[in-house]
């Protein structure tokens, strides 16, 4: 193989990890693999796709010291998004990961003066998130997207100040999947002078560039345009790998042919926000006035929802169900201050709740303001340096009050 074959635009074009862009959209029932557009498109820091499936050496015994075979058994995925938090701007818009964050707490409100994310006690919703990776806009220049459908965000982490990003807040999403693929580049099969527009199935080159639930987009043309099926990919229903045969309903702009860049889908990003800095923001206690001084905090969500894996006739999840209630808790660090001893360590010593509000930024349009109700302390320690001034970090529990209530997040 030629050196140059391995730089962008060679035979074997390589794909950078800086040009990747996530794609989340909702899905219409459970497990129905969703097409994209630029607007479901988001910035992220880094994330991680798994997928699964089981794959088992055969138990029984035979005649040989080696085993002979192995069975397949049910597959499954699992997520991690990591990102900033990013307002749209616009106190009536929901932000770039608005499916994100409803999923993962049950409900979206969307108001006159903020966009809002409420518990819920039992949302089946389900995501089909894709991560593509762009190399370019032409034909010839290589895409890679993975995708996991039936998605449910169950847990997350939202921290800020010190515990952010560098001094910029920053939310994780994590979860699982009914299932994983993947679409990588090829071209439609030889022997096809003329695909046309209603065809519903095409030969490729190699179908084992694609899985059920790719997003495709073909060239049209020598000239490299491309078709997108009407602008938001072509979704591939079935792949047959022995005969390189796909299948999918969107109906082709134009009539193709043999050799035509057969690729996958990742639409040019249209997204929005700006981040929020802790030097914007402050922490407030039971509706006081009174702002408490403190370097950053994290909280953690867990939902305690998951999959139904497990029943006779199914190789996947089949739907989503709740396990348990959910678990709600924090940790805020301060630099101990003489007026702060008796609201810090009283409310800590007495097990006293407390109604924590903490807002990051203070600009309209751009501040996220996070609501515990009832919040409680764990027991903890000081932590007293040889020099520097004396620390705290407290972390405690987040309780419900009348349901549905125990953390809620805004956007205004």
């Amino acid at each position: 193989m030629k050196r140059n074959d391995l730089i962008i635009g060679g035979a074997n074009e390589l794909f950078p990890g800086s040009q990747t862009v996530i794609y989340v959209n909702k899905e219409t029932s459970y497990g129905t693999n969703m097409h994209i557009t630029g607007t479901n498109a988001m910035r992220t820091l880094s994330e991680t796709f798994t997928g699964a499936e089981e794959r088992e050496p055969r138990p029984d015994r035979s005649g040989s010291a080696d085993h002979l075979e192995r069975y397949r058994g049910r597959k499954s995925a699992e997520f991690e998004i990591q990102k900033l938090i990013l307002p749209s701007g616009s106190v009536t818009t929901e932000p770039d990961d608005t499916h994100l964050w409803e999923n993962l707490f049950g409900h979206v409100s969307v108001g006159a003066t903020s966009v809002e994310y409420i518990q819920a006690t039992a949302h089946t919703s389900s995501l089909t998130i894709r991560r593509g990776i762009r190399t370019g806009g032409g034909s010839g220049l290589a895409e890679l997207q993975e995708h996991i459908r039936g998605a449910i965000v169950n847990g997350g982490e939202i921290a800020w100040g010190a515990n952010g990003n560098n001094g910029l807040a920053q939310v994780t999403f994590r979860g699982q999947g009914k299932d994983y693929g993947y679409t990588g580049n090829t071209s439609i099969g030889s022997g096809y002078l003329t695909i046309p527009t209603g065809a519903g199935s095409m030969r490729l080159s190699n179908a084992k560039q694609m899985t059920v639930g790719s997003v495709i987009t073909l060239a049209k043309d020598a000239t490299s345009t491309l078709d997108t099926g009407g602008g938001s990919g072509i979704l591939v229903d079935t792949v047959n790998y022995t005969n390189n045969i796909i299948t999918f309903s969107e109906t082709l702009t134009v009539t193709t042919s043999s050799g035509r860049v057969v690729k996958s889908y990742n639409p040019t990003e249209t997204t929005a926000g700006s981040p929020l800095h802790a030097r914007i923001g402050f922490l407030s206690l039971n509706g006081s006035t009174s702002k408490i001084d403190h370097l950053g905090g994290t909280i953690s969500i867990e939902d305690n929802r998951s999959l139904l894996n497990e029943e006779v006739g199914y190789d996947s999840a089949s739907r989503v169900l709740r396990n348990d209630r959910r678990n709600i808790s924090f940790t805020l660090d301060f630099i101990l201050k003489k007026d702060e001893v008796a609201t810090l360590l009283g409310d800590m010593v007495a097990n006293t709740a407390d109604n924590i509000q903490i807002n990051v930024g203070d600009q309209a349009n751009k501040t996220m303001k996070i609501h515990m109700k009832k919040a409680e302390w764990d027991f903890t320690s000081l932590d007293v340096p040889e020099q520097e001034a004396v620390r705290i970090s407290m972390s405690g529990r987040a309780y419900g009050t009348n349901g549905n209530d125990s953390l809620r997040v805004r956007f205004l």
